[in-house]
């Protein structure tokens, strides 16, 4: 599975493998929803093993920043390389969403 989720704390980690396109939106739109459901604060997609994103995944990214930023909670990329990062600079989306190199970066950065 290219997507999963798993819970620390007030945080919640989806790690994104492989590639992040339109084939898999649902799979990440399933994981922010239960995230929406639940306590957590504190959403961080872990990128550091994803070779590929597509405009589909940038828009999904950019869309949930807002409405988690409308919720008061946090949303962090934690390490994109390569493509991955190139495409993100690309769209500005570093400019919209902080990003970290590790979970334990992102974690202490937004806890502050």
């Amino acid at each position: 599975m290219p997507i999963t989720q798993r819970t620390v704390h007030t945080t919640t980690v989806v790690h994104i493998d492989d590639v992040f396109t339109h084939r898999n939106r649902k799979d990440f739109s399933s994981a922010v929803k239960i995230f929406k459901e639940s306590t957590s604060k504190h959403l961080i997609v872990d990128l550091r093993d994803a070779i590929y994103v597509d405009s589909a995944a940038v828009g999904l990214l950019a869309l949930t920043s807002q409405q988690l930023t409308a919720e008061e909670r946090m949303l962090s990329l934690v390490g994109p390389q390569g493509t991955v990062k190139t495409i993100l600079e690309m769209a500005n989306l570093d400019r919209m969403i902080p990003v970290f190199p590790t979970e334990e970066a992102a974690a202490e950065a937004r806890a502050a």
